[in-house]
């Protein structure tokens, strides 16, 4: 199965002129490090989704025969760029994710997960990081104080998604694609309670280096 990476972002918030991707965790930019989480498993063929100054990304992995770059426009929506790539990839299988999120994730035991429980689309569902102390109260009373609580109970999108049926063809696979295939019984979850960090401002950009420099990078 191929790998889909979502990379035409702008990362504004995280400033600087590059796509959001292309921003270095350790020394390396994040797309090298998403591209190895696929390869430790045995998946080894890329399709990356480009957009903003997508000839970056290209010069970057220029050569590279297990990368394809696919250009799919500066201001296209997330739906639209996995419709574009499914087109690409002619009806095959395939794996997404986005190229600003890292985990421990098993891809061989999500894969299989996948096919065993069926359905057009399977999330993978993370436990977001714990970024403030929890207070435990006892009415007006603060009987605890847990600096970081381990045992969190939401569960969000953590992108690293299978995907081996229809969708429909809508701009936000946030919040028109996943909201239709769980509609249609067609979406599955697959929970990851492991290591799980985004890369959406700069304070995440800091903690993951932080992660990599004190060799604490558990992806």
């Amino acid at each position: 199965m191929k790998v889909v990476i979502l990379a035409g972002g702008r990362g504004t918030r995280l400033g600087g002129d590059q796509p959001k991707p292309m921003v270095e965790i350790g020394g390396y930019p994040m797309l090298d490090h998403i591209i190895k989480i696929y390869c430790k498993h045995g998946f080894n063929e890329f399709v990356i989704a480009t957009g903003y100054k997508g000839e970056m990304i290209r010069n970057a992995y220029d050569g590279i025969d297990i990368v394809t770059c696919l250009d799919t426009g500066l201001d296209t929506n997330t739906g639209e760029r996995v419709a574009m790539c499914a087109d690409y990839l002619k009806g095959e299988p395939f794996l997404l994710t986005y190229g600003d999120g890292l985990a421990d994730i098993n891809i061989k035991k999500l894969v299989d997960f996948h096919f065993k429980v069926g359905g057009a689309v399977t999330v993978t569902a993370v436990h977001p990081p714990a970024r403030f102390g929890q207070l435990v109260l006892s009415g007006h009373d603060v009987v605890a104080f847990n600096e970081k609580p381990e045992n969190q109970t939401e569960w969000i999108n953590g992108g690293f998604f299978v995907v081996s049926g229809d969708f429909p063809r809508l701009k936000s696979w946030e919040f028109e694609v996943l909201p239709w295939l769980a509609e249609h019984d067609e979406l599955t979850a697959y929970m990851h309670t492991g290591f799980w960090h985004c890369m959406d401002t700069q304070r995440d950009v800091d903690e993951l280096n932080q992660l990599w420099a004190e060799g604490k990078a558990k992806w």
